[in-house]
């Protein structure tokens, strides 16, 4: 059949079936639960630094916001997250960046955590260690100055 033979109607029914059809497929794609992505800050190698960039008139929050989790981490009586805490070793370029360029920060990680992830929010809502109302404020702290993180898996060439 070509649709100029079918009546208005019926045109009409085919074109609301049609998008019916459309809008259940869609919908039913969204009612999917979404797969687990691997967390990038879950290391696996023995040598791995992060860098993470930092808006520069977010440096003293940051800092102060890491140096709370760093000191909680360290005090842990959780063997783990003891561990994890204990692995981060934090150092800020010494340059003084282009104007409006972020900070960039180096986080040394010796021996990294093979068990947990680096992820802030990981630390501040999974760990138990911090309140809920503390966990907030500092994540407030990271992510207002939040520019970018990169793991950087290292392989040992000497030494």
């Amino acid at each position: 059949m070509v649709a100029g033979s079918l009546s208005a109607s019926t045109r009409r029914v085919c074109l609301v079936l049609g998008v019916a059809a459309l809008l259940g497929a869609t919908s039913s794609l969204r009612a999917q639960p979404p797969q687990d992505a691997p967390d990038p800050l879950k290391l696996t190698g023995d040598y791995v630094m992060l860098l993470d960039q930092v808006k520069p008139d977010k440096t003293a929050e940051f800092e102060s916001a890491w140096t709370t989790i760093k000191d909680k981490l360290s005090k842990s009586d959780k063997a783990d997250w003891k561990e994890l805490g204990d692995s981060i070793k934090i150092f800020k370029l010494n340059t003084t960046p282009a104007a409006g360029a972020p900070v960039v920060y180096l986080f040394q990680l010796n021996p990294p955590s093979k068990t947990l992830s680096y992820e802030p929010v990981k630390i501040l809502y999974s760990s138990g260690l911090f309140e809920r109302a503390e966990a907030d404020a500092i994540y407030k702290k990271i992510s207002d100055g939040f520019a970018g993180i990169t793991p950087w898996p290292l392989t040992k060439v000497v030494g």
